[in-house]
């Protein structure tokens, strides 16, 4: 079974198990204390579940693609459910909630054993495109910080493909840990410090969101050799990602400061707002897999 579908299935397994914990303490006290912060983290899981979706699209396999779709599609509606009932916008019995997950989580399971085949299957009529085990990718990260042993006997083109992969890739873990920050800053910092720090909080946040800018320009640089291409995208990511966060601060800074309360729906809408970026950055570590795979043990 690949890696990435593994990482699909881990990552699926702990969304339904997120969910049940929400379910359950939404049932013992309501939306309140750790309730209230728990019902943010649905919105959050789903979106590493993205991966195959946006793999399955670069492929010719439909029925992978079909698979892949229908797969995402389910943890979306027991989010929306979930989301519905536990807000009481739907009544339903907490207990029926949590059996409509365990039917689904296992929906979920069977597709995604049915997209692993359907990946087996194309791997071996193309055997060039089989990905890296994660042994591989943590000895070739391991020796690019090291010896770089990758770039021995390769030509000065090569060499900069594999540097700009690499740097790229870096590039986009850092990117990472700073939406992370600013999320987390968005989310909870206005509430914890109160409306006397907000110009505190804004000013960390802009200073992040400066530093979260230069490495996005970086990477794309890197990643994308086309500068209409890089702009274009750049710019779609960029605004979405700005969209998305005016949301959050907005909603958390302004609307609902000192209020001790989060707006779910809203920060739910904002998180969609990142899913480009997040698909950009799977772009890089995708082109990461397939250059590497390229020049290993070459």
């Amino acid at each position: 079974m690949g890696q990435k579908i593994k990482k699909l299935m881990l990552v699926n397994i702990l969304f339904y198990i997120n969910n049940f914990i929400l379910i359950i303490l939404s049932n013992t006290s309501g939306l309140e204390d750790l309730a209230a912060i728990w019902f943010f983290t649905p919105f959050v899981l789903i979106l590493f579940t993205t991966s195959m979706l946006e793999s399955s699209r670069r492929t010719q396999v439909k029925q992978l693609k079909r698979f892949s779709l229908l797969d995402f599609i389910l943890r979306c509606i027991i989010v929306i459910i979930n989301f519905l009932v536990i807000s009481g916008f739907i009544k339903l019995e907490y207990l029926y909630l949590i059996v409509l997950g365990i039917i689904f989580m296992i929906v979920n399971l069977y597709l995604e054993r049915k997209i692993n085949k359907q990946i087996q299957l194309h791997h071996l009529q193309n055997k060039d495109e089989i990905g890296l085990t994660k042994k591989e990718i943590d000895d070739l990260c391991e020796d690019y910080a090291t010896d770089q042993s990758i770039l021995y006997n390769k030509t000065p083109n090569e060499k900069e493909e594999i540097k700009g992969v690499y740097k790229s890739t870096f590039f986009v873990g850092y990117s990472y840990v700073l939406i992370f920050l600013l999320i987390g800053i968005g989310t909870f910092a206005f509430n914890f410090f109160g409306e006397q720090n907000r110009i505190i909080i804004l000013t960390i946040a802009f200073l992040l969101l400066g530093i979260y800018f230069y490495l996005t320009n970086k990477k794309f640089t890197l990643f994308l050799t086309d500068r209409k291409q890089r702009k274009k995208i750049s710019l779609r990511d960029n605004i979405s990602f700005i969209v998305g966060l005016s949301i959050i601060y907005i909603m958390q800074g302004y609307i609902h400061i000192g209020t001790g309360t989060f707006n779910f729906l809203g920060i739910f809408v904002a998180i969609i707002f990142f899913i480009p970026t997040i698909k950009t950055n799977q772009l890089i570590r995708d082109e990461f897999y397939k250059i590497n795979n390229k020049y290993l043990n070459r």
